[in-house]
């Protein structure tokens, strides 16, 4: 795996979903996924101790949901795709989002698109505003900080015959009204009711793939504005969601 343990994205890129969060326990993760039925030790199994993660980036390894036979499945798998013909690692960085608009035109994703869907665990991702230089970073959660899941795609890479690694990447859509002020895209949260149906490999008809991913706006997110401490990888803990306290007029006179 260390082909894939590329120099993460900075935390003011352009592309959307940069960084996120999954801060609960193994405990928290099983009781969050047991709606969708998901079987959390396949093969190969994904094994607690689950450690609540603050700062989830580029390249690093996170639990994905996918089909497994006739159930579903939790594993490790590297985020940022890298497509199963590559010769390298060298996009993963640049393939940790897919914009879900174009998904099923692109050559890096439109097999994925096709049987190779996946959910991504998270309870917050983190937004950046702000000019260049005094970035101010936001996390974006629900109110009542309850998980839920990205749609995403994964692929089978070879960086060696004898050893295949499983990386992702998130789909975006374009943002609500209520978080376009911070980004114009944000991440496709799917709907527990359709996360059966998008992780189906039997269901194979385009249209009715992405018609999953025509979602009603979702007005359930708020953003706060919090450490920038989360700007560098490193640090993965608890203050990082501290809320920073933006400065007024009487503090800055």
């Amino acid at each position: 795996m260390d082909a894939l343990n590329a120099k993460a994205t900075p935390a003011y890129t352009d592309l959307m979903c940069g960084r996120f969060t999954l801060t609960v326990d193994s405990l928290e993760f099983i009781e969050a996924v047991k709606r969708l039925n998901v079987k959390l030790f396949g093969d190969p199994p994904f094994k607690p101790p689950f450690k609540p993660r603050f700062n989830i980036a580029p390249t690093q390894l996170h639990p994905i949901i996918l089909a497994d036979g006739e159930e579903f499945a939790a594993q490790p798998a590297r985020w940022g795709l890298v497509n199963f013909w590559a010769k390298d690692a060298k996009r993963a960085a640049r393939q940790i989002n897919a914009r879900s608009e174009t998904v099923a035109t692109s050559r890096a994703y439109a097999r994925p698109l096709k049987r190779q869907r996946c959910l991504v665990p998270a309870d917050g991702w983190y937004e950046w505003s702000g000019p260049k230089g005094n970035r101010q970073p936001h996390w974006i959660h629900r109110e009542d900080r309850e998980p839920f899941v990205f749609a995403g795609l994964y692929d089978i890479w070879h960086p060696e015959l004898d050893r295949p690694a499983t990386t992702f990447t998130i789909l975006t859509t374009d943002a609500t009204e209520a978080l376009a002020n911070i980004h114009a895209r944000m991440p496709v949260v799917m709907p527990i009711d359709r996360a059966e149906a998008w992780l189906d490999r039997g269901n194979l008809e385009s249209d009715a793939v992405l018609s999953l991913l025509d979602l009603p706006p979702d007005d359930s997110f708020i953003t706060v504005p919090v450490s920038s401490r989360v700007n560098a990888v490193r640090n993965d803990d608890p203050t990082l969601l501290q809320i920073e306290q933006q400065p007024t007029l009487d503090m800055v006179e």
